[in-house]
């Protein structure tokens, strides 16, 4: 046993630094490519199919991107496409600079009736709602968002690409990876584990690949927090109704979210808190800020759009 391992830890001695550097380029890559090529992967992963064939993109919805992109100022050189997607909230990626341009898939339920009829089955988490009872008509109005609420949506999705941030959130995974590498193989030397044994600088490696993921994890969600309260910003600064519009929207989705937990019963509870926020799944993560304090960010930058003694 010790042959095959003394071996491999040879190769990792002599080629440290070619490994380090493609396993942080093959993680960048990793995170990029969903990016780099977000047609056709993302509409093959959340398209929208009634009755067993994709849904085009209707008039209204069209009509409605285009009035957001307008609204932002996108360069007619900025490349978007959008599609109907069967979530309950806009899902896009992409570079809308680069030559294979961007995705943003537009809610099927921003059609309203077609989608919340009471005769056309809607499966959420396993179980079909039920529409006629409180939980389901609670869920229908949750999905009846006003023109300033799906403005706001839309609006947030392309602000996020337009800025580039997806080329940020990738940043952390290399840049751990590489940290970790290198404060590790300064400490052992510090330390003088290289002339020590085997079984030592094992168990010193183990605890620093602890040690940078939880870096990593405290990097991601700290950048994620970061990048989502400036979305909100940013997009409620575009004009007050986009303001008033995200505080309408994110007051939907925790409703929605509070109609979800009635409806699945136990397993809605594990998944949804009595606010309407999703309980992490994590006991050291928290990925995303909690709907509540994204509703109340927007709803600070709505009443500042109003000026001075507003409510």
């Amino acid at each position: 046993m010790a042959g095959p391992l003394w071996r491999a830890t040879a190769f990792v001695q002599r080629h440290r630094t070619a490994l380090l550097v493609g396993s942080c380029a093959g993680l960048l890559g990793a995170q990029l490519s969903y990016h780099l090529f977000p047609d056709p992967v993302v509409p093959w992963l959340y398209q929208y199919w009634p009755q067993g064939q994709p849904a085009p993109l209707s008039p209204e919805l069209q009509s409605l991107f285009q009035e957001v992109q307008q609204d932002i100022g996108v360069p007619s050189g900025h490349r978007f496409e959008a599609f109907t997607t069967f979530t309950f909230q806009p899902v896009s990626a992409g570079f809308p600079r680069l030559p294979a341009g961007a995705v943003v898939g537009i809610p099927a339920s921003f059609l309203g009736g077609p989608v919340t009829n009471a005769d056309r089955p809607v499966v959420v988490h396993g179980q079909r709602v039920d529409w006629q009872s409180p939980a389901g008509a609670r869920l229908r109005d949750a999905l009846t968002l006003s023109h300033d609420a799906q403005k706001f949506a839309l609006a947030r999705e392309v602000v996020y690409l337009e800025s580039g941030a997806t080329a940020l959130q990738a940043l952390p995974a290399p840049a751990c990876v590489a940290g970790t590498w290198a404060l590790g193989v300064g400490a052992k030397h510090a330390l003088g584990l290289y002339g020590g044994p085997m079984n030592l600088r094992a168990a010193f490696n183990l605890v620093a690949a602890a040690a940078g993921f939880v870096a990593y994890a405290l990097c991601t969600d700290s950048l994620t927090h970061a990048l989502e309260a400036w979305l909100d910003r940013r997009t409620a600064s575009l004009s007050a109704a986009y303001a008033r519009g995200g505080v309408e929207f994110y007051e939907k989705v925790l409703s929605g979210n509070l109609a979800l937990r009635g409806l699945l019963g136990r397993p809605g509870e594990k998944l949804y808190t009595p606010s309407g926020n999703v309980v992490p799944r994590h006991w050291f993560r928290i990925k995303h800020l909690p709907y509540t304090a994204r509703r109340d960010s927007v709803l600070q930058a709505w009443r500042a759009a109003l000026g001075p003694g507003s409510p």
